[in-house]
């Protein structure tokens, strides 16, 4: 077993999952010391779990999954099941966890509880990061993409930045080259998204320049 170290027991386990390569309900660990914020800053500690992999042969389905929506609602319960179960062993309370299909080839994760904003993190960032430990998980094992909603916060994200699109719209038009406004987090990865759906002839693509983020679009490819 490998002994991982980190500030939250969640930071330890996502930190053990990249680095044993595996998805975080793969893991097998022992909690060596819980995570502590001390007394004005004297005797803080992190939390440190002591992790193996426990990778079974289970069969990985072909990444082009038919539109099944029997099978595919199958899986969403199992899916389910095995958050629910990774999510108990994390410090949040969250007491909605749904899975349902979305669309073909793409499930959604609904998430909601009193912790639902710490899920979320500074603009975005735990969300991205369990984004991706969710995509790397279940992409390779089922086939499908996933669609994380935590508390709606997706949805508001993707309001928020249609809405500044359409602001912009026109300027985009008439330039051959232009950088949106800063887009910190995951609004500039909505962004640029939405931004190559409505513009695919051009290059477009995420620049980051003194501590901002931002998208660049031109029309010379």
């Amino acid at each position: 077993m490998k002994t991982f170290s980190a500030k939250t027991l969640q930071d330890a386990i996502i930190l053990a999952s990249k680095e044993l390569d595996c998805s975080v309900v793969d893991l097998t660990y022992e909690v060596i010391q819980q995570p502590s914020n001390g007394f004005l800053g004297f005797g803080k500690k992190e939390a440190i779990i002591s992790v193996e992999s426990k990778k079974t042969h289970s069969v990985i389905r072909n990444s082009k999954v038919s539109f099944d929506k029997q099978n595919m609602i199958s899986d969403c319960l199992m899916i389910q099941q095995e958050l629910s179960k990774m999510l108990s062993f994390m410090p949040y309370q969250i007491d909605t966890i749904e899975v349902t299909p979305y669309d073909k080839g793409i499930i959604r994760i609904y998430l909601d509880g009193r912790d639902a904003a710490l899920l979320i993190g500074e603009k975005g960032y735990r969300y991205k990061a369990l984004s991706y430990l969710l995509f790397n998980w279940i992409s390779p094992t089922y086939g499908y993409n996933i669609r994380l909603e935590v508390a709606q916060f997706l949805s508001i994200q993707e309001e928020i930045i249609e809405q500044y699109i359409q602001s912009i719209q026109s300027e985009i038009l008439n330039s051959t080259e232009y950088r949106t406004k800063n887009l910190s987090g995951i609004l500039g990865v909505i962004a640029l998204k939405r931004l190559r759906e409505l513009y695919p002839g051009r290059y477009i693509c995420l620049e980051n320049k003194d501590n901002e983020q931002f998208v660049y679009i031109s029309t010379i490819k």
